[in-house]
């Protein structure tokens, strides 16, 4: 029995060997990680104890024209920065005064006072795509001495739009989002919902974009908010790491400022605009939602003619491509600057219609979707704008 069970003894003994190998090998690649785990720990909370925080919206941020919309000291108290978006709407805002807008915000950063959560069964849910237009600049416009001065009924399309369809469709269940932030051009949009289509599962689209998508800038947004992985996942790098954001901030300092006259362009050129409302119309299509465009509102030729030239020529082309895919388009005329000598009523200033602005605009929207059909089961009509 002994002389038999003696050739298994040097197997045992290797196996033993091998046991103890592996337990090194595992100790000594935790060992490693763990000092890597450290390491990586010391460089990113030396900067937050150290050295002042950084701003991921002053780092997103990077024209003259974007930082004067929404990344200086009177405009940023709303925003924050987005790695995809470069800018977006803080969360759990609160009946904040912003530029003479009365505004809340919802856990998920849309303008809005309730949380948007995966649609219901039984839902008809309506998301209103767009820039300060659909947000609703300014409406209602209060005086941040005064905030509890204002009309309660001075809201914007997108609220005016859930308000009405609820009073008058009490059976079934009703949901408007506006997804909608200042400064936005139809690039940002496009960019938007392809990230959060599948999760807000909308069935109708209305989609509004103009006047950032023509304003002049120095970069025009394909290059300043690129949306393919790589720079989005460098500024979401930035967006949580203060060692990374310090670390990008000394490389911009160091770099040379790019040598002679810079000539600004549409942030978003005629063909790109024309393109990327497609693209949007097609998304939408894919996932089974209706889709309806808005023209961009502009009250006059006068105050500014060549960016008035430039929505004409924007506005004419979105139009003509509507026509040639048979999307419902809605253009209202009190809103264009067609009819600049009796529409100033509509605005609070050159660019937004004013809350009257947006009683038409919910008017008008309501008759389209009657029209159309866009809106089954769904009574639509009864509005006073």
């Amino acid at each position: 029995m002994s002389a038999a069970a003696e050739p298994d003894q040097p197997i045992s003994i290797a196996a033993a060997e091998q046991r103890i190998s592996l337990r090194r090998r595992v100790l000594y690649v935790t060992v490693i990680y763990l000092v890597f785990l450290l390491l990586l720990m010391a460089v990113e909370v030396v900067p937050r104890l150290a050295l002042p925080h950084l701003s991921s919206l002053d780092l997103f941020v990077a024209t003259p024209q974007q930082k004067m919309q929404v990344a200086n000291q009177a405009q940023a108290g709303i925003f924050e920065g987005d790695p995809l978006l470069l800018w977006r709407l803080k969360p759990n805002l609160h009946q904040v005064v912003w530029d003479y807008t009365l505004l809340s915000t919802n856990a998920q950063g849309f303008r809005g006072d309730y949380p948007t959560t995966a649609k219901e069964p039984g839902t008809f849910r309506i998301v209103c795509l767009g820039d300060s237009v659909t947000f609703g600049y300014r409406v209602p416009a209060v005086w941040p001495e005064k905030p509890n001065e204002y009309d309660r009924e001075w809201l914007p399309y997108p609220m005016l739009l859930e308000k009405h369809l609820r009073q008058v469709n009490p059976d079934h269940r009703v949901d408007v989002i506006n997804m909608a932030v200042p400064g936005y051009t139809s690039h940002q949009g496009l960019a938007w919902l392809r990230r959060d289509i599948d999760y807000l599962d909308p069935n109708l689209l209305i989609v509004s974009f103009g006047w950032n998508d023509v304003s002049l800038s120095d970069i025009p947004d394909r290059e300043t908010i690129r949306t393919d992985w790589f720079p989005v996942v460098v500024r979401w790098l930035i967006d949580h790491s203060q060692a990374f954001a310090h670390a990008t901030n000394w490389l911009r300092t160091r770099s040379k400022p790019q040598q002679g006259p810079v000539r600004p362009v549409p942030r978003v050129s005629d063909a790109e605009y024309v393109a990327n409302f497609l693209s949007i119309i097609d998304l939408a299509r894919a996932h089974k939602a209706g889709v309806m465009v808005i023209a961009a509102p502009y009250r006059d030729r006068v105050t500014n003619p060549p960016e008035a030239e430039l929505m004409t020529r924007y506005r004419s082309a979105l139009r003509s491509s509507m026509q040639d895919h048979q999307v419902p388009y809605l253009e209202i005329l009190e809103l264009t600057e067609a009819a600049a000598s009796v529409n100033k009523g509509w605005f609070g200033e050159l660019i937004h219609p004013n809350h009257m602005g947006h009683r038409l605009m919910t008017s008008e929207i309501l008759e389209m979707l009657s029209k159309k059909a866009m809106v089954k089961d769904l009574t639509v009509k009864g509005f006073t704008p």
